[in-house]
């Protein structure tokens, strides 16, 4: 198993100047919520240059799509109307690139906000976008999520 290094990930994300906004459990540690996560979910843009950087920064980051580990990570794959999970060398890192997310993404991003972690900014989604987005999927998870959130001052 891979040690799990997310600043390695979004250090990646960064030199490829990738637009993304994470969302998850680094997002949630970010607002202030103690919670152990093992992955990086971030929602990407998806449109002009940016699925191809997307590839770029997994490919520095020896990603394999998780279940098909001689499945190339191209612009392509990256394109399909799906989430995927990749196993790279830094850790899991989901990218949530179903339609629904595709959609969301221009408000994720306007509201995101900016935080260090280590040497590099990341962007993560606004605690009310986390909010919303964890209130859609209806898992025990992510509805304790939601109460850990709401209980921060803001």
């Amino acid at each position: 198993m891979t040690s799990f290094d997310p600043e390695r990930v979004f250090a990646a994300l960064q030199a490829a100047k990738v637009d993304y906004v994470t969302v998850g459990g680094i997002a949630l540690i970010a607002h202030g919520v103690v919670r152990a996560t093992l992955d990086v979910d971030l929602v990407a843009n998806p449109a002009g240059e940016n699925p191809g950087r997307l590839a770029v920064a997994l490919c520095a980051l020896d990603a394999h799509p998780w279940g098909e580990p001689e499945t190339a990570v191209t612009q392509e794959l990256l394109g399909r109307d799906a989430n995927m999970r990749f196993e790279t060398s830094a850790g899991q890192v989901d990218v949530l690139a179903a339609t629904v997310y595709r959609r969301l993404f221009a408000d994720l991003r306007r509201r995101a906000v900016a935080v260090r972690l280590g040497d590099v900014e990341i962007v993560v989604a606004s605690r009310a976008d986390l909010i919303r987005l964890k209130a859609g999927t209806g898992r025990e998870r992510d509805l304790l999520d939601i109460g850990d959130l709401l209980a921060l001052e803001e």
